[in-house]
């Protein structure tokens, strides 16, 4: 129980934690997280969850697994795994989220399905079923929702973005009154030059205020990869580091908030065919 009434305390007293399901609009992926959580312009590993669309520029099958400790708290650990795989008709994808621990948890189930329309764009969708699950004599709650996304390829320096999770707002299983988050982005990709990117983009969770994200990203032979960004709402200063090798990918990344600390994160990306992508 002492677990657990930390758990609602730092609901209670920090905003910034945000007591919807913390599943709902969560950056995945290190690379991501180290540029202050923008992520809807890119096309990587992890667009599975942050941008269906970018996942329609994966090469070859590929699974991953990340794991963030929020405020080096356990007990608000967010843990993920996904599997991409490219067919003649498009990209498949299969991804899973959990964030908490035994007393309190979220999970997040997604099927995502990905294709590119020449090389100006791309379009993806996923579908999620989501649950809820409190220890002691709480019912557990669920809702199926999906999310879409579109990016643009404007010329080899600019790139568009934008992404909608659960537009219908659709209610939870046996809380008819209570209803999840509309979530939406809208961002960009840069190149200032072949090895230096700059990211930003806008959320709007329709719960809370807007969130603007800015971050950049520098590549050393396109092996090592050093990553900086900012956030608003929450406000965050983050960082990061990457390295390509071979057929492996290895993110770390570490975010700094005023009040609560530092959470970090660290992300292993497995290709199955010997080709390397930006993720």
């Amino acid at each position: 129980m002492k677990q657990l009434f930390t758990l609602l305390l730092l609901c209670l007293l920090f905003p910034v934690l945000h007591c919807y399901p913390q599943t709902i609009g969560k950056t995945a992926g290190a690379r991501s997280a180290a540029m202050g959580g923008a992520s809807v312009s890119l096309s990587d590993f992890w667009s599975i969850q942050n941008n269906p669309a970018g996942m329609a520029l994966q090469p070859s099958l590929s699974a991953g697994v990340f794991y963030e400790n929020r405020f080096l708290m356990k007990e608000l650990s967010l843990k993920g795994a996904a599997v991409v795989a490219p067919t003649r008709f498009g990209v498949l994808g299969l991804s899973f989220n959990q964030f908490g621990y035994t007393l309190y948890n979220e999970n997040k189930f997604g099927l995502a399905y990905a294709r590119s329309f020449g090389k100006l764009l791309r379009i993806g969708l996923q579908l999620d079923y989501q649950t809820t699950n409190i220890a002691e004599n709480y019912r557990d709650a669920s809702f199926v929702t999906f999310e879409l996304g579109v990016q643009s390829t404007l010329n080899e320096k600019l790139s568009l973005g934008a992404y909608v999770y659960n537009p219908v707002r659709m209610e939870i299983a046996d809380y008819p009154d209570e209803s999840t988050p509309m979530v939406m982005r809208f961002g960009l990709t840069y190149s200032l030059t072949p090895e230096f990117i700059g990211v930003t983009e806008i959320e709007q969770n329709f719960q809370t205020k807007a969130s603007l994200r800015v971050g950049l990203e520098y590549a050393i032979q396109q092996k090592f990869f050093i990553r900086t960004g900012i956030s608003t709402n929450p406000g965050l200063l983050t960082m990061g580091a990457g390295i390509h090798f071979r057929q492996l990918q290895f993110h770390i990344a570490a975010s700094m908030h005023q009040i609560l600390g530092v959470t970090t994160q660290a992300g292993l990306v497995f290709q199955f065919a010997k080709k390397q992508t930006n993720e």
